[in-house]
């Protein structure tokens, strides 16, 4: 890649007349003159003019590599890295096995430099490069698992000069470009012999996808200086692009700056105003701003930085006032090169040559929504063993441009269009599915409870099969830890397979038959007990209490708006395997006609039979109407080993309660879909509305041990206060209780709603 800062000033070397040691030496002088100014091109010359003359000494070759290297050509300095290591290996600097193992990439030699790096982490094991070529010695694995999602193409407005950098602005790709080069009367850059960098435009056809031919973008942009890689705000009123400068005032040093402007009524762009985290002793440059507009990211060497580059970001304020740029880490930024970042709604791409990689500059994206950052290499046909850099893509079209200095462009670099075919793929399982038969008969099996397992025999997830059969376990960050099937089937064998995948793989596939361990109806005495047992104790026990409004009193069958939430509650048992529900059913005279409530309960325990859920699951039991507390809306409630009651007064949960908040806990750990909601109760001491506050705080208290010790999301469980409205006993107002009494009403209660 030819950076911004150009360092190729072009002198010519005469021929001294003789060669003596004076004449060699100056020579050497002006060789490395040249090289501490940055003028590799100048410098190549005469230190390959003390090359032919067979001096060769550590500075001279090192030197001589460099000026290749850092010029963009590590071809080249393979060559004079490799002479200078093998004839003094006393005098080499870690820094020069990371740099002349990236030449031997550029040459596609990967083991070999790979034995570069094993030197590198052997003398500083402490260099990030080094420790991630560690942790990821199976990169070219890793990249080739991710190579081939792109269509890419290198576009027609690339000319045989320098273009690169590419911004989304409207209709238009802004991109810089030095393609004013062969045209008379324009500023020629002494280092490069090209013309300086401009800013130009090309509009998008979206129907025959080709850009049109490339316009000046901006006369108010315009300066002596080199203008490149832009970016833009959504509305299109705000440009950041990076503009070169002289440190020295003499051309010798260049540095890069970071300038905004805006445009004004008459569509005309604005005075581009300096940055305030600018500075003349470091550069910044590369801009790109987040979609929502509120934070700037960009590239910089500033002090305090991990390598040549970083990634730094930095808060727009809403008064366009910006606060303390923040280096992103060391997980991103390493001793080496990162630069040109490009930000989505939830994705981080850049530049980088510190991660493990194809050669020169390699694309990275790391995902900006998770806690844990994980950096992938985006994989062939964008990296290649050359530079690549500038992406940038549109998440809605996946559409996009790169750009890179590979050998079958036009120019030194050139813009390149993408199109994701395939979104990023995770390195870890994040899917099991497949489908349960019957071994014989091969009839789909539905309301199989499938079971993951991890190697020390964890449960991770839980699921029970459709009615086609199919099982599918995903959204679930443990599944990447699993280990085992297994599955269970009332009337089957236990199922159990050990997991077998590839090395990498999102999606894991497993069609499963079950053989019958019965062969006709008179042999079902004969299922397996021992795994219906199993089941139930590893389940989770929640009550049904039937109220008499959901019978017909004179046929005693269940209402029809009755069974439209029984089916909402078939649903979630169907979801949730674990779940067991016991039914009760009471009457509300004063007779005791336990017969009758038995009927009802065996009623609503057949239904969810009839509906798919297995017998095992089910308990019906009728009950003396004392026995429960009165509800007159059908759903689970929650029984925990031990119900949490609070003190007397007061919010704080008994140390007893703990015990049911942790099974709380456990269950909404093993279905991270699922949603509850808990109900806060007082007893009916005090007045209505100090049991309502109370009742209020100790819901906070019941959600906040969950959300906090738990570490469940708070938008999983919401809750509800009742003061004293809903007893579970007879204990009202003026009514003498015993304190035991009295507790069972200071509660608290947990409902499956999702």
């Amino acid at each position: 890649m030819k950076k911004i800062v150009y360092t190729s000033l072009i002198i010519f070397i005469t021929s001294l007349s003789g060669w003596s040691g004076r004449a060699q030496q100056r020579i050497l002088n002006i060789a490395n003159k040249m090289f501490e100014q940055h003028k590799y091109v100048s410098a190549q010359k005469a230190y390959l003019k003390v090359i032919q003359r067979k001096h060769r000494n550590a500075e001279t070759l090192k030197n001589l590599g460099d000026s290749y290297y850092l010029n963009g050509e590590p071809e080249k300095a393979e060559q004079w890295y490799k002479e200078f290591i093998e004839s003094y290996p006393d005098q080499i600097e870690s820094e020069y096995f990371f740099r002349y193992a990236q030449c031997l990439k550029s040459s596609k030699k990967y083991t070999e430099s790979d034995s570069y790096m094993d030197k590198l982490l052997l003398i500083k094991n402490d260099d990030q490069r080094a420790n991630l070529f560690d942790k990821k010695r199976d990169y070219i694995k890793r990249i080739v698992y991710q190579s081939g999602r792109y269509n890419i193409e290198n576009v027609a407005i690339n000319s045989s000069f320098t273009d690169f950098g590419a911004a989304f602005y409207q209709d238009y790709i802004i991109f810089s470009s030095s393609r004013d080069t062969l045209l008379f009367n324009k500023r020629i850059h002494q280092w490069t012999e090209e013309s300086f960098l401009e800013l130009y435009q090309a509009k998008y056809d979206s129907e025959k996808n080709t850009l049109s031919d490339p316009q000046k973008f901006s006369k108010e942009l315009s300066t002596k200086f080199h203008e490149s890689t832009p970016a833009f705000t959504n509305d299109g009123n705000t440009i950041y692009f990076t503009r070169n400068y002289d440190k020295d005032n003499k051309r010798k040093m260049i540095g890069l700056k970071i300038y905004r402007s805006f445009k004004d009524s008459e569509g005309n762009w604005t005075l581009p105003e300096d940055l305030p985290f600018n500075d003349t002793t470091y550069s910044t440059s590369h801009p790109s701003i987040s979609p929502d507009g509120k934070t700037l990211y960009f590239s910089s060497d500033m002090p305090g930085g991990f390598g040549l580059s970083d990634i730094y970001s930095v808060t727009i304020n809403s008064d366009g006032s910006f606060g303390v740029p923040i280096n992103l880490g060391s997980e991103i930024n390493t001793e080496g090169k990162e630069t040109f970042p490009f930000i989505t709604y939830d994705e981080l791409y850049f530049a980088s040559d510190g991660h493990p990689g194809l050669g020169g500059l390699d694309i990275f994206v790391t995902k900006t929504t998770t806690s844990a950052l994980e950096i992938i290499n985006v994989g062939s046909p964008i990296n290649t063993s050359k530079d690549d850099f500038a992406f940038i893509i549109n998440p809605e079209t996946e559409k996009g441009y790169f750009s890179s200095n590979r050998d079958e462009g036009k120019g030194g670099d050139d813009i390149y269009s993408l199109h994701q075919l395939t979104p990023l793929r995770s390195f870890f399982l994040t899917t099991i599915l497949g489908s349960i038969k019957d071994n014989t008969t091969y009839e789909a099996i539905n309301d199989a409870i499938i079971t993951i397992y991890d190697s020390e025999n964890n449960i991770i997830q839980r699921e029970v099969s459709a009615n086609n059969g199919d099982y599918h376990f995903f959204d679930n960050e443990k599944i990447k830890n699993a280990y085992s099937i297994k599955v269970t089937k009332i009337g089957y064998k236990p199922y159990e397979h050990i997991i077998n995948k590839d090395e990498f793989g999102e999606v894991y596939e497993k069609p499963i038959t079950l053989d019958k361990i019965y062969k006709n109806s008179s042999d079902l005495e004969r299922i397996d007990k021992n795994s219906i047992e199993q089941e139930n104790e590893n389940a989770f026990n929640f009550e049904l209490i039937a109220d008499p409004i959901h019978f017909d009193n004179t046929s005693n069958t269940i209402l029809s708006k009755s069974k439209e939430k029984l089916d909402e509650l078939v649903s979630l048992l169907k979801r949730y395997p674990r779940v067991n529900a016991n039914i009760k059913s009471y009457i509300n005279d004063d007779i005791n006609n336990i017969d009758l409530t038995q009927y009802r309960a065996e009623m609503i325990k057949q239904y969810f039979i009839d509906h798919g859920i297995s017998a095992y699951r089910l308990s019906a039991k009728g009950v003396p109407k004392n026995e429960v507390k009165k509800e007159e809306i059908l759903r689970l409630i929650m029984v925990v080993p031990t119900p949490i009651h609070f003190k007397i007064n007061s919010e704080e949960i008994k140390p007893e309660g703990e015990i049911g908040l942790i099974k709380v806990i456990e269950l909404m750990n093993i279905y991270p879909n699922m949603k509850m909601e808990v109900h806060g109760h007082a007893d009916s001491r005090s007045s209505y509305w100090y049991n309502k506050r109370l009742s209020v705080r100790r819901m906070r208290a019941t959600l906040k041990y969950i959300t906090e010790k738990g570490r469940i999301n708070w938008r999983r469980i919401r809750g509800r206060a009742y003061g004293e409205r809903r007893l579970y006993n007879h204990c009202g107002d003026d009514i003498p209780c015993t304190e035991d009494q009295h507790q069972k009403n200071r509660r608290s209660e947990f409902i499956i709603v999702k």
